[in-house]
């Protein structure tokens, strides 16, 4: 794993600190919170930045400052220049909540996005919620977040563990059409991972799918060596295998499971998102079904097309969902500060709960019972060829499902009971 590192600069101009407490005392002068009138205000994003899943935290970053530095660019907010400070979790919990520490204490962050895995997300709410900061999670999604630990200051900005792959299984039920099906499920072995998993199973019973469930494996996260769990699934011969790794770990399960010969006989359904697309390249299961939380070949509309473009421009690639849903969860802090004329955490709570808010995804409506953005789920097959001449990822077909938010996700009734529990 690459030697973790911390960043820190304003959205224009971004420098490499050689270590954490360098960087926390560059912070600490530079910014001036959230009080009076000119000079800057700080956000932070604690995500992963180095390992197997770092594709999610790297993107996400890159979408979190290209939304500050839009935001600079048109004056700020509240009169302030804003700058963001990043730092790698290492997909750690303990890490995640010492960056945190460092970016309230030292960087006086007045919000907070970020990470990619839930179980560093859980930890790091605990630290938020406790000094009244605002969290976006734009990555991590775990169910958990947004009821049994939840708080007013939590805002989810993508499909949570029940979403998903409760998607997942209404596509799979218009695709076997009432036949009788056999499938293996392939998790990492923690809460996301086995959250996933259950609501999928549940799902299926909802959906009346006929089927028998074969093998399920949950090997670690992380783990580059999943032969013997390969083999289990392999030996199984299931018609269908729902997998809820994602990332770098996903792109090497499908590099070890092609040698395994099991697209051959076996349909994948996983997040076979553009990132993870992109990486395999003319490796890509042609068939698979994906789904993704914000396929931006998907969207017709000129706020979508014209964040593309400038992410182009400045990256050289088309963005992520990561970093389209890091762009929109400032957009919504952003608006809530000026609605609201204030950066505390309090003012910024109360004005998003509930509210229509405006980002490049469309008018975002907030649940005011568990703060969780209304998004659709997206599920579509993956393709045999690439769609653009210039672009060889192999996206999917032109078919894409959306599906609802209403239909995939809890009621309030349901998730303030979970709140409760």
């Amino acid at each position: 794993m690459a030697k973790i590192g911390r960043w820190v600069g304003t959205a224009a101009a971004l420098v490499l600190c050689c270590s954490a407490g360098a960087c926390a005392s560059s912070a600490a002068s530079a910014g001036t919170g959230g009080g009076g009138s000119g000079g800057t205000v700080t956000i932070g994003e604690s995500t992963t930045l180095s390992g197997s899943i770092a594709s999610l935290g790297q993107t996400g970053l890159q979408g979190v400052q290209l939304a500050a530095a839009d935001l600079d660019a048109k004056g700020g907010l509240l009169g302030k220049q804003i700058k963001v400070v990043s730092a790698d979790d290492a997909a750690t919990p303990a890490t995640g909540v010492s960056n945190v520490r460092t970016m309230l204490g030292a960087d006086h962050a007045v919000a907070v996005f970020g990470p990619v895995a839930s179980s560093v997300a859980a930890a790091e709410e605990q630290v938020t919620n406790a000094q009244k900061i605002p969290m976006f999670f734009h990555t991590s999604n775990d169910i958990g977040l947004t009821t049994t630990t939840y708080s007013k200051y939590v805002f989810q900005d993508v499909p949570n563990t029940v979403m998903e792959p409760r998607a997942a299984a209404a596509y799979l039920a218009q695709q076997v059409s009432g036949k009788t099906i056999t499938i293996a499920t392939f998790a990492p072995n923690y809460s996301f991972g086995q959250d996933t998993v259950s609501a999928f199973i549940q799902a299926l019973k909802a959906e009346k799918v006929n089927y028998t469930l074969v093998k399920q494996e949950f090997p670690p996260l992380g783990a580059t060596d999943i032969n013997s769990y390969l083999a289990a699934i392999e030996s199984a011969s299931p018609q269908y295998v729902f997998n809820a790794q994602f990332g770098g770990d996903l792109v090497a399960f499908t590099k070890q499971a092609r040698s395994y010969g099991l697209f051959a006989k076996t349909k994948v359904i996983a997040m076979y998102d553009y990132s993870v697309l992109q990486s395999l390249g003319s490796a890509a299961p042609t068939g698979a079904i994906g789904f993704d939380r914000a396929p931006y070949w998907t969207y017709t509309d000129s706020a979508m097309q014209s964040f593309v473009s400038e992410f182009r421009a400045k990256y050289g690639s088309a963005p992520s969902e990561w970093a389209i849903l890091g762009y929109a969860a400032v957009q919504q802090w952003a608006w809530a500060v000026q609605k609201s004329g204030s950066f505390s955490g309090d003012a910024v709570s109360a004005a998003l709960s509930g509210a229509s808010v405006p980002t490049i995804l469309g008018d975002q409506q907030i649940r005011a019972c568990d703060h969780q953005t209304e998004l659709p789920e997206y599920v579509g097959t993956v393709a045999g060829q690439s769609g653009s001449s210039s672009d060889p990822t192999h996206l999917w077909d032109s078919s894409a499902f959306a599906a609802p938010f209403d239909q995939i996700d809890y009621t309030c009734a349901q998730m303030q009971a979970l709140q409760k529990s």
